[in-house]
């Protein structure tokens, strides 16, 4: 595959009690887990249902319970044929669905230029961020 150019976001995200999953998300950001969980995003003035691809590079904390929030960082995929994702901007909110269901909400933090395939040099520093303390950047 060649790579193409993308987006990284930092986002914060909160994991819904109802209606979602019915158990826990592994999360962390082992090297062996990266993109290893790949839901679906709703973006913003999408009507609800509407969806697409940005696998999950990892996620600040291991075992996210259900009504808890972590920091996450989110390669989209596909941009030619999304281009909504160029209109993404810090502020917004996503919604994060397994198949139909909305597991989670996430609020955008930060976002900048990537490459997919993300480069494992690349992977370093985005996960850095996820163990950062709040508020700096990758």
């Amino acid at each position: 595959m060649d790579p193409t150019t993308t987006w990284a976001l930092g986002i914060d995200l909160l994991l819904l009690r109802e209606g979602g999953r019915q158990s826990p998300l592994l999360g962390g950001h082992a090297v062996e887990n990266r993109f290893k969980y790949r839901p679906n995003w709703g973006l913003p003035g999408w009507p609800v249902g509407e969806q697409t691809a940005a696998p999950v590079l990892g996620f600040s904390k291991e075992n996210i319970q259900l009504g808890e929030s972590a920091r996450a960082v989110i390669v989209p995929l596909f941009l030619d044929s999304v281009p909504a994702w160029a209109e993404v901007r810090p502020g917004d909110e996503l919604r994060m669905y397994e198949g139909p269901r909305i597991c989670g909400m996430g609020t955008v933090l930060w976002i900048e230029r990537a490459t997919w395939p993300t480069p494992a040099d690349d992977q370093e520093r985005l996960a850095t961020w996820l163990s950062a303390p709040l508020g700096e950047r990758p």
